[in-house]
């Protein structure tokens, strides 16, 4: 069952959502960013989703920071950069010390504004074997001081796999065309998926026909780039044991 937990930071402790299946063995984790609405039913049914194919999973707060009477449409205004970067780093050296977490098997992955965060981490800790991201928008835009996520998409060291809807205004076609060109031009190995008739937040949403049809697909695509990418990983480790 997932619960929160609360991890140390430089700041102190800082709230984070874990969900873990049982095993003996190290296995792979997912650090994963939610979308506007934080950790609602929705970011929950993916943990629990991810749980049930084997992966533990965890989910920052990052709107730990924001006072408790700001309502939730405001939370995302008063992110910064840098410390979601914070945040994503403990969460990762709290997997790391986990007995059932592999060190070289963890994936950064989000939806919305989080597959926008999860581009910043993967531009900026290299300490990921793959990035996930589902319809994340505003890479151009830096939430307080530092680089944009799109500056640092060029210092991405792991497998980009990336889901959009080609009728989604944030990210419009013409910005995911962007960042295809900047990954393609760094020689980050990528796959983008984009989907006819469908706009923003369609694995969340999946109400009519072309949503459904793109949210199976996603989930199909996400898994089988997964045991590919993280299966290498563990082939690798073995090898060179």
């Amino acid at each position: 069952m997932a619960e929160f937990i609360r991890i140390r930071t430089d700041e102190g402790r800082t709230p984070v959502y874990l969900g873990a299946p049982e095993r003996d063995l190290p296995g792979p984790a997912i650090v994963l960013m939610f979308h506007r609405d934080g950790i609602d039913e929705f970011t929950k049914g993916v943990v629990d989703r991810m749980v049930g194919q084997g992966y533990l999973v965890a989910v920052p707060d990052f709107y730990h920071r924001c006072p408790g009477e700001t309502p939730p449409k405001e939370r995302k205004a008063l992110l910064r950069d840098r410390e979601v970067i914070a945040d994503v780093a403990a969460t990762v050296d709290y997997l790391c010390t986990r007995p059932d977490v592999a060190a070289d098997c963890i994936v950064v992955m989000g939806h919305c504004m989080g597959g926008r965060m999860a581009m910043l981490a993967a531009g900026r800790l290299p300490r990921f074997r793959a990035c996930i991201v589902y319809y994340g928008g505003s890479v151009n835009r830096a939430w307080g001081d530092g680089p944009t996520a799109f500056e640092t998409l060029r210092n991405i060291e792991c497998p980009v796999l990336g889901f959009f809807g080609n009728l989604d205004k944030n990210p419009s076609p013409e910005e995911v065309n962007s960042v295809e060109a900047a990954l393609k031009a760094a020689g980050i190995p990528y796959r983008f998926h984009r989907y006819e008739d469908v706009g923003h937040g369609f694995q969340r949403t999946h109400n009519k026909p072309a949503e459904r049809a793109a949210n199976d697909d996603t989930w199909a695509k996400a898994l089988a780039f997964l045991a590919e990418e993280l299966g290498a990983a563990r082939a690798a480790a073995d090898a060179g044991a």
